[in-house]
């Protein structure tokens, strides 16, 4: 009758579980098509590398992250390795004499594994409770769920232990291969062996199981099933891709996306695996300056709408939109929550920085979903922030946003004798000089030491002029696809006229957005930052350094420099060879700090703490004389930020002037 009862209730509990399962596999379908399929065996590497191997936990050095590392990696290697002893479990649950006993000497060899990782998963336990209640970190979700889920499992492994403790009391002795389980054993002085405990045991834990196993498709938990196939299907191109939009299709009437059917099965998924570990917020520059903006609660907004409308899709009713004006309530315990509509201010105040998929374990792409809700914002609602109406006439009318006439964009190299594209047609490579560098007084100053350094090289080099167009990048991250579309059909047309092969930027945006995104256009090139020209050109000799700047330094890694194309030594190596003593920011490298001028931030009015001034105290903190960049536009806001605290004494410099002042 028991052997019965054990079996209703098994088959009640896993058929909820697939039935479950299998519902939220239906509510993917209602996302829109997306391939993710190819590169099969990249995929794989990265399912076992971050999802297997928990390779995810340690993408970055950071005390709570690494230690909150540890602690799930015990906590999933333990499981897998006890997954074993369950089925025993079970199949005793019909056959209670059964037993793994027939595999020989492995099952010694099991016991001892299956002793040793229980024990480590309560250890595990123990350090989950001290994080939340002695450590109490903000980024974490104080939910009833997850201590509920630290009760299941801390019930599962202790009746393990008692289980294999009266194993023990049969004959009288520890068995040598479960010490914890022995220690267990002799900690209750358990005399004689007990049907009755043994039974009690044995359906606690298997009803904790059962329950467990059922909480798990209807919690956050959800990501031990989501994880490791969102890692497989994980982003293979640009860190920012896109989809494309369809600007010839006369049928389409709205572009972007309003409601949650209108977003990929990714995109879908990607809340499905979110552990809600707020690694994404601890890390955002937005998020942590005091903005609405919480990357994590983006993620789990689209999941809840999802959930929210799933009856809907069903019956193909009206959704309720994902974006709301409403403000979400603070939350006195930590960052902002959301619910199922994602509060529109959230997404004007990202700076696309991409900290938070760079930390993200399950490789969550946060910068699309808001790009995607940006574009029906622009494209389709035509409601958007009023500072950028400026903007965006701007670049439409003059083809950058300071609105500046394009008579005007060469400006920067009088008395320099630099040569246009139609003045040198055979040019070695094309400068692409960006719309800071042409028109902002400070940016000017990187073009003209980055010539300067061209022509001492003897590089045979041409800049396009009055031709030169905004790349779009502002334009891209704000949601205006159609004016990036215009503005880079434009810019590779006057490429290809010229014939075209290779560009150098002195811009971190528009060396991602050159080449990254203008691709998918039709313009194949080859791109390079000045850093990287700059490092070519001294290997190859036509640039020697003196090594006499005898000053110490701090190199701030640009967002789009660093994480979104991983470049972050031959700044370091140039600004090293030319003299400088770098020491590093706390936050350096792909743990870099938004200097908050991406995405288009650089045009809005920035709410609560600002960025630069974050960033700026934590180069100031490194005692350097000099803070040293790559991009123009992180050259603005730290030399604002430097300004603002009368800090003269603090040099501000591109790697182009570091280079300058080093020549031989």
């Amino acid at each position: 009758m028991e052997s019965l009862i054990f079996g209703i209730v098994l088959v009640v509990s896993v058929g909820y579980f697939f039935y479950r399962v299998n519902y939220l596999y239906s509510l993917l379908k209602f996302g829109q098509a997306e391939n993710r399929f190819y590169s099969p065996l990249k995929r794989l590497n990265n399912a076992i590398k971050n999802g297997l191997l928990q390779m995810c936990h340690f993408k970055i050095n950071d005390k709570d992250i690494n230690y909150a590392g540890i602690m799930h990696a015990l906590i999933f290697f333990g499981f897998v390795v006890l997954l074993f002893g369950e089925i025993e479990l079970i199949i005793k649950g019909f056959i209670p004499s059964f037993s793994f006993s027939f595999l020989g000497f492995l099952y010694p060899v099991y016991l001892f594994l299956e002793d040793l990782f229980a024990f480590l998963v309560i250890i595990a336990i123990v350090m989950s409770l001290v994080r939340r209640f002695v450590w109490h970190p903000k980024k974490l979700n104080y939910h009833f769920s997850a201590y509920l889920i630290l009760i299941f499992i801390t019930v599962l492994m202790l009746t393990l232990f008692y289980m294999a403790a009266l194993e023990m009391a049969k004959t009288g002795k520890v068995n040598p291969y479960e010490p914890f389980a022995g220690l267990v054993y002799k900690l209750l002085n358990i005399q004689s062996y007990s049907e009755v405990a043994y039974h009690i045991a044995f359906w606690v834990h298997m009803i904790v199981l059962l329950a467990f196993l059922d909480f798990i498709p209807n919690s956050k938990h959800l990501h031990i099933l989501a994880s490791i196939p969102n890692n497989y299907f994980a982003n293979l191109g640009p860190s920012m891709a896109l989809r494309d939009l369809n600007f010839e299709d006369e049928n389409t009437e709205s572009f972007g996306v309003k409601n949650v059917n209108e977003l990929t099965w990714k995109q879908l998924l990607d809340g499905y695996a979110c552990t809600e570990c707020g690694r994404c917020a601890q890390v955002c520059p937005a998020a942590n300056t005091g903005k609405v903006l919480v990357p994590r609660e983006i993620i789990l907004g689209i999941k809840e709408n999802l959930f929210h409308n799933a009856k809907n899709l069903i019956a193909k009713q009206e959704l309720t939109p994902l974006v709301t004006n409403d403000l979400p309530k603070e939350n006195p315990h930590g960052y902002f929550e959301y619910g199922f509509a994602i509060p529109d201010k959230a997404l004007w105040q990202c700076t696309t920085c991409g900290a938070c998929q760079n930390v993200c374990p399950v490789s969550n792409e946060h910068i699309r979903d808001m790009v995607d809700l940006k574009r029906y914002a622009v494209l389709t609602q035509g409601e958007f922030p009023e500072k950028l109406v400026p903007i965006f006439n701007n670049i439409e009318t003059n083809s950058n946003p300071w609105g500046i006439n394009a008579d005007y964009r060469l400006d920067w190299a009088k008395d320099l004798d630099v040569k246009t594209i139609d003045e040198l047609k055979d040019a070695e490579v094309l400068y692409f000089v960006g719309c800071a560098s042409s028109f902002d007084d400070r940016s000017k100053k990187i073009a003209q030491s980055f010539v300067r350094v061209l022509q001492k090289a003897n590089v045979k080099f041409a800049v396009l002029g009055k031709k030169e167009k905004c790349c779009g990048d502002n334009a891209r991250r704000l949601g205006n696809e159609y004016l990036f579309y215009n503005l880079a059909q434009e810019n590779i047309e006057t490429f290809k006229a010229y014939n075209i092969k290779k560009i150098v930027t002195t811009c971190p945006h528009g060396y991602y957005t050159l080449k990254n995104e203008y691709s998918k256009l039709g313009g194949e090139f080859e791109v390079l930052h000045h850093s990287q020209f700059i490092s070519q050109l001294i290997k190859e000799g036509r640039i020697k350094l003196s090594n006499n700047i005898h000053q110490t330094a701090t190199f701030h890694d640009s967002c789009y420099l660093g994480r979104h194309s991983n470049i972050y030594e031959e700044p370091r190596q140039i600004a090293t060879q030319a003299g400088f003593n770098l020491t590093e920011m706390k936050n350096s490298h792909c743990n870099s700090f938004c200097c908050g001028a991406g995405g288009g931030m650089m045009w809005l009015e920035e709410e609560g703490e600002r960025m630069n001034k974050v960033r700026t105290a934590q180069a100031i903190s490194t005692n350097a004389q000099n803070i040293i960049t790559a991009c123009p536009f992180c050259m603005i806001m730290l030399d604002d930020g430097v300004k603002d605290i009368a800090r003269d004494d603090i040099g501000v410099l591109d790697i182009a002037q570091v280079v300058e002042k080093s020549m031989a």
